[in-house]
């Protein structure tokens, strides 16, 4: 892991009780690849676990102790534990802006109605936004159970979304979210997790 996003997260968990920091572990390229994908200038909204992420473009691990409150000049939005309003979020920031943003989102996304709202808004508007989607395996302890686990390839072809596959390391991400970005139009990638 970045020596960087590590010692935030110690900082982050080390502050106060009311701050909810979750580790990366596993996910830690991802965040790193989906932050080195986009431009400093361009918007990222993310849950509380990539949220540490900022300390990438520079913001203070203190600044991040509060998830409700945005990460300016860093183009952090606020996190959200929704991911379904997450996404939502996302497309209007970029339809809003015309400019490209990035929503990290993960398997229970893909449960929520108001991501299906999230990707057909995205088809409607062609607004830039890139879903970088990050599966994990889906154990007994999950979140979502298999019965409501789609994938998110097929339900953004479904949408008439461009698609991309990347493995879960910090460079095929990197280059994956590059190659969204690019097109400035709607694009899902997805990440599996190997546990």
């Amino acid at each position: 892991m970045n020596e960087q996003l590590k010692a935030a997260e110690d900082i982050l968990a080390a502050l106060s009780h009311s701050t909810h920091a979750i580790p990366l572990g596993p996910h830690a390229p991802v965040v790193e690849g989906g932050f080195a994908g986009m431009n400093k200038t361009d918007w990222i909204v993310c849950g509380p676990r990539e949220r540490v992420g900022a300390v990438l473009r520079g913001a203070n691990p203190e600044r991040l102790a509060d998830g409700n409150a945005g990460a300016r000049p860093y183009k952090v939005t606020p996190s959200s534990d929704a991911p379904g309003s997450r996404a939502l979020h996302a497309v209007g920031l970029a339809a809003g802006t015309g400019k490209p943003v990035l929503c990290f989102l993960g398997s229970a996304s893909v449960a929520s109605g108001a991501f299906y709202e999230a990707l057909n808004a995205a088809a409607l508007t062609q607004a830039p936004v890139v879903f970088l989607v990050t599966l994990t395996p889906i154990t007994d302890d999950a979140p979502v159970s298999q019965q409501l686990l789609a994938s998110p390839l097929d339900l953004a072809a479904a949408f008439g979304i461009d698609t991309l596959e990347s493995a879960p390391t910090e460079k095929d991400v990197r280059a994956a979210v590059r190659k969204a970005r690019k097109t400035a139009k709607p694009a899902l990638i997805q990440v599996k997790l190997e546990l």
